[in-house]
């Protein structure tokens, strides 16, 4: 009796532990983005390499548990009070994480500054330091499933069913993790009360675990030999081991390369990220579901051939599908537009993550069902020596991982910058193809010995698979850069034609293919406008410079804070895209070191094509091109280094970009100044709210005391010129810029001709800025404010709004203190800008301290004459 009370406590024990499992996963999830953005933030950057980094050390730390644990889980008298522990253990860890990070950044610096590592060596450092701060908590990760695997099957003949349905509820769990951390905890909670969150459901759900330990009481039952005896024990290990090491690569490699292409299609933004990520694991935790009761079946029914042969014809499945949905993608970007019409996304940005949903899951879910499946069915393949369990799920589990770990790593620095997106995918099929070949081998070897000339089938099929596989290489699906790299989640709602037809004179007819590159972190375009010679690059899709419309930003924002540097000598611009902005820079002959930190390594090139306009600025021997995340640069640099910062990154909506627009960066880039130095900063006014844009400026003025804003493009971009000295926007300095003769030239480009030209690009000052922005918030590294709010705006026009609220703020720099003649000139320069208001002002002061009455009235005459020319202009504006 005694006995059958035990055996009861314990099944209800094991259908008690899912809903823990479940929440598990959705902790280690919520760890993964966390720990992943407080190393980006605080040590490493987001550069490729740094964040390939983060993340093998984070599968690595989980497969090491996998490993450690498939040694001893199976002579564990209790392995689900030791899982109860090791959750505790998890969440205790990430309540001190942040303080871990912040020891080890003095040692990160120290490294860097003493011994001035090449790459690779500090690649291994950087390597080092994070496995440091990872290797606990990960692999107490990794050896749950192992534990759980253990304590939850009670005979060898379920084994499938129950390591798949763990193994989904963990994955389903990773689900929830994703869309509760992406689109509510870390939007509405910021990063430290989401940690305090999530450890504290860790500390929950293993408190609960060792009490439901308790409970089952006793020694937890061995698992139950039910498996025939003629069947095959242990000698399938390794070719299974082997199989699904290539599958986990593969499933990672086909990961990296789908997450490029979406980055194509749905932009850049954390949202689509968080979707990417959901469409996979909603196909992993389905096909964990699907996959342990069909290895059961199959095993019962067909023994461990059938099992094998299933996980080879599930591994050429997954390369098939995954070679046959090339011939889709060059139908994404009709496929978006069509969607964004249908679901109405351009007025509802809920919407707009639906329909990226949609796309993401058309590529990545239904390769990720199989994938899911073909974990629990190598565990059927395998388990039966000696009625062991926690050790063949552990083994598999470290393998499969581990071979993640080496896929996500040469995708991201092999395939994709040597054979581009499409060739990483064949190179995925071909390495699935490969395992499924050896499973093959592996069934043939359990049947009887054939005679004869039918014992090679097996190698003659492995064969003949990987030839076919080899052929379809030389048959590449239509891939079209210029449409690929149309970018229509950002100019969907730039034009109105959204016809097939349409969609395609928009990317395609205007344009001449310059420069194409797959990059380490973007796939890089430059274009050329046929009709207008305007040239663009493109990162993602997202143009970033340009030969036209761009121009005055370009120029402007490195050339703006030159008016309040006496000896501008070290200058450093983040961000090199068409290398206009830095090439400005370069005409000053008083700059003497000119460091660019660019992210992406294949701007280079594409910079190059731009040489007419940026003066061959890569060739200049001042200039020192540093390929490294701008954040992570900052942080190497010595404190007071640079006279002058640009800070010209791609949008704050973009994920890693934005790491770029908060407080505590602009704290860190501050510290990095010389005492006089200036900052100078670009923001945009367009697809994001007014409430956006206060918190931008009001971040900005909580740091540097003095700030001056200008309008480079009138209703489109700002500068931020800031110092921790006072700036004053005079003539006389604007007229100390224009005496450099190569960058009055290059200044009468963007149609600055005069020092009151430049003067009426100013907008107004700090004390404007506290105005305007009081009561809004900061945007810092823990809310993330921007990050969160600007993709919600993307397609929103608010660029009306934004003008009004800058107009409406706009000031005549130091009125008081400027003599007749340039308050007049002032006046005029603003009147050319249709800054009527301004104009007035400007010109009534001036006539005030006219010289002599023949000019007041005169100068008066001048502002009738633009009074009645706006008059007119209104009329007729009326009768229309």
């Amino acid at each position: 009796m005694d006995e059958l009370a035990a055996q009861l406590r314990r099944s209800r024990a094991v259908h008690l532990l899912l809903p823990l499992f479940f929440l598990s996963g959705a902790t280690a999830l919520t760890y993964q983005t966390l720990w992943v953005r407080e190393l980006q933030i605080e040590l490493f950057g987001t550069s490729t390499f740094a964040i390939s980094t983060v993340l093998a050390a984070f599968m690595g730390g989980l497969a090491l548990g996998g490993f450690l644990m498939a040694r001893v889980a199976d002579e564990l008298e209790r392995p689900l009070r030791l899982y109860g522990w090791l959750e505790v253990g998890i969440g205790l860890y990430a309540l001190v994480f942040p303080l871990v990070v912040q020891a080890l950044q003095p040692i990160y610096l120290e490294a860097w500054r003493s011994l001035t590592p090449g790459p690779v060596t500090f690649g291994i450092i950087q390597f080092a330091i994070v496995t440091t701060s990872l290797i606990l908590p990960t692999a107490a990760m990794g050896a749950t499933l192992p534990l759980l695997a253990r304590f939850a099957t009670e005979r060898l003949g379920a084994a499938g069913n129950r390591v798949g349905t763990l193994y989904a509820v963990n994955t389903a769990g990773a689900v929830v993790g994703t869309a509760l951390c992406g689109f509510w905890l870390l939007p509405e909670f910021g990063r430290f009360a989401t940690t305090g969150l999530a450890a504290s459901a860790n500390l929950g759900l293993g408190v609960a675990a060792i009490a439901l330990s308790s409970w089952a009481g006793g020694r937890e039952r061995d698992v139950v030999d039910d498996l025939p005896p003629e069947t095959p024990r242990s000698n399938v290990m390794i070719p299974v081991t082997v199989a699904l090491g290539l599958a986990g690569f593969s499933a990672l490699v086909y990961e990296v390369a789908w997450t490029r292409l979406l980055g194509l299609m749905l932009g850049a933004s954390t949202y689509t990220f968080s979707l990417m990520l959901l469409s996979f694991l909603i196909g992993i935790a389905a096909g964990g579901a699907l996959g342990g009761p069909l290895a059961d079946r199959l095993f019962a029914r067909r023994g461990p051939v059938g099992v094998l042969v299933a996980f080879a014809i599930l591994e050429a499945s997954i390369a098939l599908v995954s070679y046959g949905m090339m011939y889709l993608y060059p139908q994404l970007p009709f496929l978006y537009v069509w969607l964004f019409d249908a679901f109405g996304a351009g007025s509802r940005p809920s919407r707009m993550w639906e329909v990226s949903l949609l796309v993401a899951g058309l590529i990545m879910t239904p390769p990720a069902i199989l994938m899911g499946m073909h974990f629990p069915i190598a565990v059927r393949a395998v388990v039966g020596d000696e009625a062991k369990l926690g050790e063949p799920v552990g083994v598999l589990y470290g393998v499969n991982t581990l071979g993640g770990v080496f896929g996500a790593f040469l995708a991201g620095f092999v395939f994709l910058p040597s054979i581009q997106l499409q060739g990483t995918i064949y190179v995925a099929a071909i390495v699935e193809l490969a395992a499924a070949g050896v499973l093959l081998v592996a069934a043939a070897r359990l049947l009887p010995r054939p005679a004869g000339r039918a014992r090679y089938a097996p190698a003659v099929v492995s064969v003949a698979g990987l030839a076919v596989a080899l052929g379809l290489v030389a048959s590449r699906p239509p891939w079209d850069p210029l449409l690929m790299t149309a970018g229509m989640y950002h100019y969907v709602s730039h034009f109105d034609d959204h016809s097939r037809k349409g969609i395609r004179e928009y990317a395609l007819d205007l344009y001449e293919l310059v420069y194409y590159r797959e990059g380490l972190s973007s796939v890089v375009t430059v274009a050329r406008n046929r009709d207008s010679n305007n040239m663009w690059l493109a990162n993602n899709g997202k143009v970033d410079a340009s030969t036209t419309s761009d121009m005055p930003t370009q120029v402007l924002c490195s050339l703006l804070p030159l008016q309040f540097v006496e000896d501008p000598d070290d200058v450093l611009v983040i961000g090199l895209a068409s290398g206009i902005t830095a090439g400005a820079l370069s005409l000053v002959d008083d700059v003497e070191r000119l460091d660019i930190v660019e992210l992406e390594p294949a701007i280079e090139a594409a910079a190059r094509e731009f040489s007419t306009y940026n003066h061959a600025v890569l060739d200049d021997p001042r200039v020192n091109l540093v390929f490294n995340d701008g954040r992570n640069h900052i942080l190497l640099t010595e404190p007071g280094t640079y006279d002058v910062i640009v800070s010209e990154p791609s949008n704050p909506w973009i994920t890693g970009v934005s790491n770029l627009f908060t407080r505590d960066f602009f704290e860190l880039g501050r510290s990095r100044l010389k005492p006089g130095g200036v900052w100078s900063q670009w923001i945009q006014m367009y697809g994001m709210s007014s409430d956006d844009l206060r918190t931008l400026l009001r971040t900005v003025a909580e740091v540097f005391p003095y700030v001056n804003v200008y309008a480079t493009i009138e209703d489109s971009d700002l500068v931020l010129v800031a110092s921790d000295k006072p700036l004053e926007p005079t003539m006389t300095r604007a007229g100390h810029l224009l005496s450099w003769p190569k960058v009055r030239d290059e200044l009468a480009i963007v149609e600055i001709d005069s020092p009151a030209d430049l003067v009426s690009l100013h907008q107004f000052d700090q004390d404007a800025i506290h105005q305007l922005s009081e009561g809004a918030p900061l945007n810092t590294d823990d809310n993330m404010i921007i990050e969160y709010s600007a993709p919600r705006n993307l397609h929103r026009d608010t660029q009306d709004e934004n003008l009004a609220l800058i107009t409406d703020h706009a000031q005549v720099p130091f009125l008081s203190v400027s003599d007749a003649d340039d308050l007049k000139a002032l006046a005029e320069a603003y009147e050319e800008r249709n800054q009527v208001g301004r104009a007035s002002l400007a010109i009534a002061e001036a006539i005030d301290r006219a010289p002599d009455a023949e000019t007041a009235e005169q100068w008066r005459a001048l502002a009738t004459s633009w009074i009645e020319a706006l008059d007119q202009e209104i009329a007729e504006l009326t009768e229309e």
